[in-house]
């Protein structure tokens, strides 16, 4: 029996316009254009999918989880309204802070995903974002990295040919946007 193939998406720059600054409020949230359809067309397709995104503003005091949540409930009406029923988790730690075991490159939500989520298996999926931190976090817990245009997503593909980062060039799939990704896969 093989397992459900899991895609893990970061939300700002990835579902969601980056404004440069935090999403604090459901109003600041604007969808990139497809990235809701893709996101369902994904789901009908029978991929399990599972939100995993940095709020640093909440170490930072720019915004408390209360913030987080009524923004990540705007998305996920949205999501409905796109056609999309339902997603598998959403993660958030509350910091960008290198040393925090739960931000991006490091591991830790996706360790409590697959702890959480029995038949998610990191190794088996894949893992779409913007940047660099995005793109080392799906290396370092064994997914497939996926890089979007979109956001951050075409500085960080120039940064990709600097000599460093050549083991994850050689590994991450790189496209337009997520809906690029989804009609791809």
């Amino acid at each position: 029996m093989t397992s459900k193939v899991f895609i893990g998406l970061d939300r700002d720059g990835v579902i969601n316009t980056d404004l440069g600054d935090y999403c604090t409020h459901p109003r600041d949230f604007e969808p990139i254009p497809g990235s809701l359809e893709a996101i369902a067309n994904l789901r009908h397709k029978g991929y399990g999918i599972v939100i995993i995104t940095n709020q640093g503003g909440i170490s930072k005091g720019r915004m408390s989880h209360d913030d987080v949540e009524s923004v990540h409930m705007y998305m996920l009406d949205l999501l409905g309204k796109a056609g999309c029923p339902d997603i598998d988790g959403i993660y958030y730690s509350e910091s960008s802070d290198k040393k925090d075991l739960f931000a991006k490159p490091n591991t830790g939500m996706f360790k409590r995903s697959q702890s959480d989520i029995p038949e998610l298996k990191w190794r088996n999926g894949f893992y779409v974002g913007d940047k660099m931190t995005d793109l080392k976090a799906a290396m370092k817990i064994g997914a497939r990295p996926v890089l979007v245009r979109t956001g951050y997503g075409e500085q960080t593909e120039q940064d990709l040919n600097k000599y460093t980062y050549k083991s994850i060039k050689q590994r991450s799939y790189v496209f337009d946007s997520l809906q690029d990704f989804a009609e791809n896969l």
